[in-house]
């Protein structure tokens, strides 16, 4: 059986959040949208299972950052039609490893496999 996952929302006027069981709370802004979390949600995973691979695969970084564009359908359903990851790393000793892990994390991320059932994904890693 895998873990058990849960969230509780809560939305009254003006103020909307979803709380996770560990007390980490997310506001829901006026201005923020779905796919905001969405995205932030897969550069989370993302980083999590590299960041794990990375680890085991003895690689190091000082710096990693995702820069994440989706663009939606016009048709409904509106999901994701396409998603690109940039992704710059500083400090990386050996860059085939890195990029080994990445492509690793790729594949293992559930969030970043679940969006690829809908969206075409690509990603770029770019050393500095």
């Amino acid at each position: 059986m895998g873990d058990k996952k849960h969230v509780r929302a809560d939305f009254v006027p003006g103020h909307y959040q979803f709380v996770t069981d560990n007390g980490s709370a997310f506001e829901i802004g006026p201005s923020s949208a779905p796919y905001d979390y969405l995205l932030g949600a897969l550069s989370g995973c993302l980083f999590v299972t590299f960041k794990d691979l990375a680890s085991k695969m003895r690689v190091s970084w000082e710096h990693i950052s995702f820069d994440i564009n989706g663009e939606k359908r016009e048709d409904p359903p509106t999901t994701l039609k396409t998603t690109h990851i940039s992704v710059l790393a500083t400090g990386v000793e050996d860059q085939k490893k890195f990029l080994k892990a990445f492509e690793t994390a790729t594949r293992y991320c559930s969030i970043f496999q679940t969006i690829s059932k809908v969206s075409e994904m690509d990603y770029t890693v770019d050393f500095a």
